[in-house]
């Protein structure tokens, strides 16, 4: 009996310690990468040549959720386009991006490194990870994904 109760105490303790939230990037599940390409306007490989950390106010047309999730911040990012598979020629010449922190679904776009991706008009530059949007750093399969991209450009889909 007296093995137990030093058990349940530690447990009736644990229990009452404040639990911290876990955050994780939440995407829609299910969605194939081919309806990803479909929705978007943009896709393409770029490299990252400059990132820095900007005053959210200059954000234009920005929805009201992302300035409060960037906390007064945001990353403008230049890049050069390695191949275009869909949409024409990105203007501005900048990507935006919140800074990267656990849960809330940015690249973390680096200079120096290459990703894909995907963009509607409606982000206004706004890059997320559960757009389809990959870095090649990360990914095993890249140069299959890039085939997969020059396939459907040419099909136009």
């Amino acid at each position: 009996m007296f093995k137990i109760f030093p058990a349940i105490i530690v447990v009736f303790i644990l229990a009452l310690l404040p639990v911290q939230a876990v955050l994780a990037c939440k995407c829609v599940r299910g969605e194939a990468e081919q309806s990803r390409y479909i929705k978007a306007d943009y896709v393409a490989h770029v490299k990252i040549s400059v990132a820095e950390i900007r005053d959210a106010s200059e954000l234009e047309n920005a929805d009201s959720d992302i300035v409060d999730m960037a906390n007064g911040e945001y990353v403008r990012v230049s890049f050069e386009e390695k191949e275009v598979f869909k949409g024409k020629k990105f203007s501005p010449h900048f990507l935006k991006e919140l800074p990267f922190t656990n849960g809330n679904c940015m690249l973390g776009l680096r200079p120096g490194w290459e990703y894909v991706i995907f963009l509607n008009k409606e982000s206004n530059g706004l890059v997320f990870a559960c757009s389809g949007s990959f870095s090649f750093y990360h990914t095993t399969d890249a140069s299959t994904k890039i085939q997969q991209l020059r396939e459907w450009a040419k099909g136009k889909r």
